[in-house]
């Protein structure tokens, strides 16, 4: 490939300047890089420790926790909103032209909502069976601490999660990426033989040269680059491209996703959410390292005796509990902290930044009353107040993690033929009739908010109307589109014609032994007067003997 080329895209195929190209983009990135860890110190350290940390390493301790638990409160409801664990995230949706072919059959229609329904259940199977859910709850960690991470999804594996000090990204004024680069460091042992053949010289261990019997570990950077269309990808380790390691997707399908929480159209990372408060933060972990020490300061007890008194400090210091010894009460006081006051001022302003952490996190005590019981209302509340405070980020994750998550997954399958492939399926105008589409906000992240719509519908429409809805309704199709949306299997639940017909014969069987034997019972009780009658005269003629 040729140099760098503005033209086209800035496309780069000299892999031995992969490295001095690295050490470039750190520059660009290093301002992020430290923002993310001065928010990591007052949250969570963990999530991006300081540069040079070594694995096991002791990491500084806020003075808070209100930092960590508003981390925690926001990732379990956006990943439980991004997420949901009863109903699919996404919906296969038709297009417009489809919709109208299949509302001239209702039983075609359900058939076709049954088959995507049955596509998106795939697709959620797969998403729990690859432990996404917890590479998402660190993803979402970092997004609202760094502001930035990067998954990547292998063509088989699971998710893996870097964090910003890993990678770097290129992107152009709109936001499209251009070049990814990520940076791994691993041991000179793991790697394949032939990749050590081919990147190590015989020369390279010979003793003579120190230098390179001393080197245990190599960096290896795996490389995303947009042409066109396309994203091709390669691995080089000490400026040697690896022949195994290039390939080549599609743009919306390539296996990385370089997520932001918020970002400017001239920055090619985003911003963190802690950003937006680190102003409270500050303060907060000021105050509670003030009070605390000062707390700490307040609770030290030191007794004073006076120098000219007639009580002697040694025996003060050194008597045991209930000793008796000579002395003089007015000789000996407590060191007082004569500082309540300045401690209620800094408690108050301390109580003032919680407050508004505690509403800025979603934690439950801002829209939730404390009591024993807690109305449904009140949950509804709280959800509309996660809607409307992150409605912005959720069109944001939507477009940058929910679609491409799913598309990638999907396209991952397809390659399996664990689903058909819908993009073959194509209308008049050459695209496809079918794709996934994500829903954002609380208005029904999937299927699973339109059953509410239908016991709605049913409750309040169709029951008080049913003398006059029931002739012109197909509730055989309704109950279906029930079905679906709460993400239900249909097979067999509704009888198949062949079984209407064996149970039409079977009734109709059943209803002609019942009629004959009806029958005899009437022939029965239509013949008993005159047996009787019989028998009665037969008896009087044995009374009366032979004549």
């Amino acid at each position: 490939m040729s140099n760098i080329d503005p033209t086209n895209n800035g496309v780069v195929a000299d892999e031995d300047s992969i490295a001095s190209m690295y050490s470039r983009l750190e520059s660009e990135r290093q301002n992020f890089l430290d923002r993310a860890r001065e928010n990591a110190k007052l949250t969570i350290p963990s999530l991006m420790p300081p540069e040079g940390y070594a694995p096991g390493q002791r990491l500084s301790t806020p003075f808070q926790s209100i930092g960590s638990h508003g981390v925690n409160t926001l990732t379990a409801k956006l990943v439980m909103t991004i997420l949901p664990a009863n109903s699919p995230m996404f919906r296969v949706s038709v297009t417009d032209q489809v919709v109208e072919e299949l509302s001239a059959s209702t039983m075609l229609r359900s058939g076709v909502e049954k088959k995507l329904n049955e596509i998106e259940r795939s697709v959620m199977d797969e998403i729990e069976g690859l432990g996404i859910r917890a590479a998402l709850v660190e993803a979402i960690k970092q997004l609202i601490v760094a502001g930035n991470v990067l998954l990547y999804l292998p063509p088989k594996g699971n998710l893996r999660v870097y964090k910003l000090d890993r990678y770097v990204v290129q992107r152009d004024y709109e936001g499209n990426v251009l070049r990814v680069i990520i940076k791994e460091t691993v041991a000179k042992e793991v790697l394949p033989e032939d990749v050590r053949a081919l990147v190590f010289k015989p020369s390279d261990n010979l003793p003579s040269d120190a230098a390179k019997v001393e080197e245990k570990e190599v960096d290896i950077y795996t490389v995303f680059e947009r042409d066109g269309e396309r994203m091709h990808t390669f691995q080089t380790i000490k400026g040697v491209k690896l022949p195994k390691s290039r390939g080549s997707w599609k743009a919306d399908k390539t296996p990385i996703m370089p997520l932001r929480w918020s970002y400017l159209h001239d920055e090619p990372y985003g911003r963190a959410y802690i950003d937006e408060y680190i102003g409270d933060l500050t303060g907060v972990e000021s105050l509670s390292r003030s009070i605390r020490e000062g707390a700490a300061a307040a609770a030290k007890m030191n007794p004073m005796v006076n120098p000219v008194g007639l009580t002697r400090a040694q025996d003060i210091a050194n008597a045991e509990n209930l000793e008796v010894i000579s002395g003089r009460a007015d000789d000996v006081s407590m060191l007082q902290f004569d500082k309540q006051a300045d401690f209620q001022v800094a408690q108050t302003v301390l109580q003032d930044l919680i407050s508004r952490l505690t509403h800025a996190f979603m934690m439950n005590s801002s829209v939730q009353r404390q009591a024993e019981r807690v109305t449904a209302e009140e949950i509804r509340a709280m959800v509309s107040d996660i809607d409307t405070v992150l409605g912005g980020v959720y069109s944001l994750l939507a477009q940058e993690l929910q679609l491409p998550l799913v598309i990638r997954i999907m396209d991952r399958m397809v390659r399996e033929k664990k689903i058909p492939n819908l993009e073959t399926i194509k209308g008049a105008d050459g695209k496809p009739v079918a794709k996934p589409k994500i829903v954002t906000g609380i208005e029904a992240l999937g299927r699973g908010q339109d059953f509410n719509k239908y016991m709605t519908a049913m409750t309040q429409i169709i029951v008080p109307l049913k003398n006059e809805l029931g002739p012109e309704m197909n509730l055989r199709d309704f109950a279906e589109r029930a079905f679906v949306s709460l993400s239900i299997d249909i097979d067999g639940l509704f009888k198949t014609p062949e079984q209407k017909a064996q149970q039409a014969q079977q009734m109709q069987g059943a209803q002609q032994g019942q009629m004959a034997q009806q029958m005899m019972v009437d022939a029965v009780k239509g013949a008993t007067p005159h047996l009787a009658k019989a028998a009665v005269e037969g008896i009087a003629n044995q009374d009366q003997g032979p004549e």
